[in-house]
């Protein structure tokens, strides 16, 4: 088999996607439409997304992924987002996400996080009984906001647990604060069942994934391509299986790593447990497919696209098959606090 008809039967085959952002699932149509709902100039048509996708690294990035989530201005403006996010996952034949969903966004555009949480869940819940695929949550907490945000997206979880969360991550400027800071928020995790995962290594080195191991032990490791100029740390990685959560596109339109230099075949061939997703598909223009297919242009073997398929599923947190098949709704929720 050559690698062209490795893609083949990977576009037919169910396949899993583990570092993928709700907010930046967003459709440009979509965006559009919410632009002009909010009456908002952000987003006047079509060439004005295509125009800020052009962004000038990670920090621009970030400006173009706050604005889209100023126009989300209430519970039905994420469940439109969210319908833009499953319909993926069924076009793409994701069989199993785990999709990064941030109360502390919700809390910043002084929304209701239950109303909000309830909406998502009855688009995701939707998605399931039709037969999309399972769908994950892991609760996402931005680093730029501190850990007090972070904790307070933990204390609404134990006031209000939500079944479909099987994960805590930190995410936002990676270079903000030093994961240290967070640690005593980590600590919390086993006591709510979320397991732990972090972004890192994404614009920083090798030394930020070395404290974000030390401080936050995560499970898995949103990009962590930096890890790739430490050989102990390759190492060390390869020996614990601690899985990176690597995206091609999304490296290379930020600048993290230029897709020519992109160190996931070095990783990956050294051992170290490496995952493909997309990060925000809506963005960046990208497909689960188009990740894989860049993986190839790499010079990944077939054998090696069908390794790194298989491993998508045996990084989740929920691996299809070992749990529950659907979590209840959330329900509306009746008490606040």
């Amino acid at each position: 088999m050559n690698s062209v008809e490795a893609l083949r039967t990977l576009r037919l085959r169910p396949k899993a996607e583990l570092h993928l952002h709700l907010e930046g699932s967003v459709r440009p149509a979509t965006l559009v439409r919410l632009a002009r709902r909010a009456g908002s100039p952000l987003f006047p048509d079509l060439a004005s997304v295509r125009a800020r996708r052009r962004f000038d690294g990670l920090p621009g990035f970030l400006t173009l992924y706050r604005d889209v989530c100023r126009l989300l201005r209430g519970p039905e403006d994420f469940a439109l987002v969210a319908r833009d996010l499953t319909a993926r996952l069924r076009r793409e034949r994701i069989g199993y996400a785990e999709v990064y969903v941030s109360p502390a966004i919700v809390a910043r555009l002084g929304l209701d996080w239950l109303e909000v949480r309830d909406a998502i869940e009855e688009v995701f819940a939707s998605h399931e009984r039709c037969g999309g695929g399972r769908i994950r949550v892991l609760l996402d907490a931005v680093r730029q906001f501190g850990p007090d945000a972070a904790h307070r997206v933990l204390d609404l979880h134990a006031r209000h647990p939500w079944p479909r969360a099987v994960g805590f991550g930190l995410g936002g400027d990676e270079l903000a604060l030093p994961a240290r800071d967070f640690a005593p928020v980590y600590r919390r995790l086993p006591r709510l069942g979320l397991a732990p995962v972090v972004h890192a290594g994404e614009v920083g080195g090798p030394e930020s994934l070395v404290e974000a191991l030390r401080w936050l032990k995560p499970r898995r490791i949103a990009h962590g391509i930096g890890a790739a100029s430490d050989r102990v740390l390759v190492r060390r990685l390869a020996l614990t299986g601690v899985a990176l959560d690597v995206c091609l596109t999304s490296n290379d339109a930020t600048g993290a790593a230029p897709l020519a230099r992109s160190p996931v075949l070095a990783l990956l061939r050294a051992g170290v447990t490496v995952t493909l997703s997309t990060d925000d598909p809506g963005l960046f223009g990208t497909t689960l497919l188009g990740e894989y297919r860049k993986l190839a242009r790499l010079g990944a073997t077939p054998r090696e696209l069908a390794f790194v398929a298989r491993t998508g599923f045996r990084a989740a947190l929920a691996p299809p098959g070992r749990h529950q098949p659907s979590p209840p709704a959330a329900g509306p929720a009746r008490t606040r606090s």
